[in-house]
């Protein structure tokens, strides 16, 4: 009695054929892991964008050996990063990473711990809330960006990277 040869197609799947369902399930899971991601409210993209410029900041003042300066308007829904010359601090114009920032709908910063700030204009200060030393010698701060109910802590340390963390 002779058994019917086997062919290939009886033993199971090609390996083409693995490989182009693997494909599809990885295009699967991209699309639905895109789709279940939040998108982020206008209070956590100013904070993680404040953290990036404060940090440039110290950066920035640390290499040149020039101090930076960081003032908030003075109904909070702004802020800029300046310079000192001679004459005083100045606003950096002409900047985009360290000069005057307008903050996103309801947002407003302010410093922690109840720290009042002058009634003042940008244009007009005589000294920054913040600066930051080009020895990276600077005092501990903290500032807070309140917006949608909700409140996040920028901390800035001359010991460690500028940090954002919720509100307790």
């Amino acid at each position: 009695m002779q058994t019917p040869a086997r062919t290939m197609r009886d033993d199971g799947f090609s390996l083409v054929e693995v490989m182009v369902v693997i494909a599809i399930i990885a295009l699967v899971s991209v699309t639905a892991v895109t789709q279940i991601t939040p998108p982020r409210s206008a209070l956590e993209t100013e904070a993680a964008d404040l953290v990036l410029r404060l940090e440039s900041a110290r950066r920035h003042a640390l290499a040149s050996g020039q101090p930076i300066g960081f003032s908030i308007d003075d109904d909070g829904a702004g802020y800029a990063f300046m310079d000192l010359h001679s004459e005083g601090w100045r606003v950096r114009h002409g900047d985009r990473r360290l000069g005057a920032t307008r903050l996103e709908g309801d947002v407003r910063l302010r410093l922690a711990n109840g720290l009042a700030l002058a009634s003042r204009s940008l244009e007009s200060v005589v000294a920054p809330d913040i600066w930051f030393d080009p020895s990276g010698s600077e005092p501990p701060i903290g500032l807070v960006l309140d917006g949608g109910g909700a409140s996040i802590i920028i901390s800035v340390s001359s010991h460690a990277q500028v940090e954002a963390g919720d509100a307790r």
